[in-house]
């Protein structure tokens, strides 16, 4: 995964890693859901597509997280009431 990052241009570097930012708003689960993505995401670049593919193909993951994420945190808050207070 690191040779592939390596030979990636930085602002695709960048856009790879926008999932991480769920390590900011969601701590440990975000970071889990955030560290899958990216890794989807580097493997994405790394396949033989265009360019306006790959980034559409990284935005559905990264958008796919993010609500995955959510989905999880409403599902804990209606399991165990008093687990986000």
């Amino acid at each position: 995964m690191l040779e592939e990052l390596k030979k990636m241009k930085w602002y695709d570097q960048l856009f790879c890693a926008l999932p991480i930012g769920l390590v900011v708003v969601g701590g440990a689960i975000g970071g889990v859901f955030g560290a899958l993505a990216f890794t989807l995401n580097i493997k994405v670049f790394s396949k033989e597509l265009s360019s306006l593919k790959k980034y559409i193909f990284t935005l559905l993951i990264t958008l796919g997280s993010v609500i995955l994420y959510l989905v999880i945190i409403i599902v804990l808050a209606l399991l165990f009431p008093g687990i986000f207070s």
